[in-house]
């Protein structure tokens, strides 16, 4: 671990993913802090989840009842506005992107999303922030990060947390046995409420039909392989996009706080030799039908290569050599880092700095 506790970098569910999914990418991501691309769903996602946070708010009731009456998200011409400015802003103004971001928000609407089938909530947030740092005589770890909705029931004691997912498909059992933010949610909001102990996460996929009649439950039994005991996950009902997670024992909870502590002492303490450690391309194709292993630097042999029908090849950002700038504010910290064809210079703040750099490549794929 770091020598000063203060200066120990928050956890978040997505920096582990990165780090546990390849090394060299969380080196160039949260290390060297270099540019990442842009793609159409994640700024789909953005825009979503902004929305769901506006229509959260008790003071826009109004707006949420006219949306379910009319079944039109753009029938509330100020959330029409908001959804179009954003659009342009990250580029997905397109018919088809605006047409796949209203049916995506209007489905996760449409969800109990003031949380009231299990009765009124005694409290609920949207986008509710956490920030932790645990620290006794067994275990330190500091994590961070937004809940996208958090319904509190004091009668039962019952927290449900819902995350919106954009994605293509829903999660595998693979995705289900040991997952990073059911765990880390699940565990904050014990932290935050104390008296809320018994927690249950559920992921909505919004591209998905959201019936709750068809609800993807994950049904844990346990099972001997070998002489190891193994969790197996039974789903049924895959064509829901409703994914509602087994609750979190309090003795997963005490094994979560063993992992984020080495986590933590890993992460401190990252250099570049930890970077060449667990390459993605190292660990072959996943044979569980993830995005994992190599599957995650592309087919790509070379920078610009097309595919037949003249559209390039994906790989990974990071697969080949480009060059950035980073952007600093007036105390010289990076602050931002934009490949070359996107810079410009009203980018820089007022007083700040910005400087070029060249990545020369993936040391796995470049000699």
């Amino acid at each position: 671990m770091s020598n000063n506790k203060k200066e120990s970098k928050y956890l978040s569910a997505s920096r582990i993913k990165t780090l546990q999914s390849c090394s060299w990418l969380y080196w160039c991501k949260y290390i060297l802090k270099m540019p990442d691309k842009k793609n159409d769903g994640s700024s789909r996602g953005t825009i979503c989840h902004l929305i769901f946070e506006v229509l959260g708010n008790k003071r826009h009731k109004k707006h949420f009842d006219k949306i379910m009456k009319t079944q039109d998200v753009f029938s509330v011409e100020s959330i029409k506005r908001l959804i179009i400015k954003h659009a342009k802003i990250l580029e997905v103004d397109d018919f088809e992107n605006i047409s796949l971001i209203k049916q995506m928000i209007f489905n996760g609407l449409s969800y109990d999303f003031f949380g009231k089938k299990l009765g009124t909530p005694t409290q609920s947030f949207s986008e509710r922030e956490f920030a932790i740092e645990f620290d006794d005589d067994n275990y330190y770890f500091k994590i961070r990060g937004f809940i996208d909705k958090l319904f509190l029931y004091n009668k039962k004691k019952y927290a449900v947390i819902r995350d919106f997912k954009t994605s293509k498909s829903v999660f595998l059992p693979t995705e289900i046995e040991d997952n990073m933010q059911d765990l880390m949610y699940s565990f904050a909001v014990t932290q935050m409420f104390p008296e809320y102990q018994n927690t249950q996460s559920e992921f909505l996929f919004l591209k998905f039909d959201l019936d709750d009649q068809k609800t993807n439950e994950y049904v844990q039994s346990e099972l001997f392989n070998g002489d190891k005991l193994v969790a197996n996950f039974q789903k049924s009902h895959i064509e829901s996009g409703v994914v509602r997670m087994q609750p979190i024992t309090q003795g997963e909870l005490e094994g979560f706080k063993h992992e984020l502590t080495e986590i933590q002492k890993l992460i401190d303490n990252f250099s570049e030799k930890d970077a060449v450690k667990n390459f993605a391309v190292k660990k072959g194709f996943p044979k569980d039908g993830t995005f994992s292993g190599k599957l995650m630097c592309g087919f790509a042999s070379k920078k610009g290569e097309l595919k037949k029908d003249g559209s390039p090849k994906w790989h990974c950002a990071m697969k080949f050599d480009f060059n950035y700038f980073h952007i600093k504010n007036a105390d010289g910290d990076v602050i931002n880092s934009v490949f070359e064809e996107e810079f410009n210079e009203s980018l820089v703040p007022e007083g700040g700095t910005y400087e070029m750099k060249h990545y020369a490549g993936c040391p796995a794929h470049c000699s």
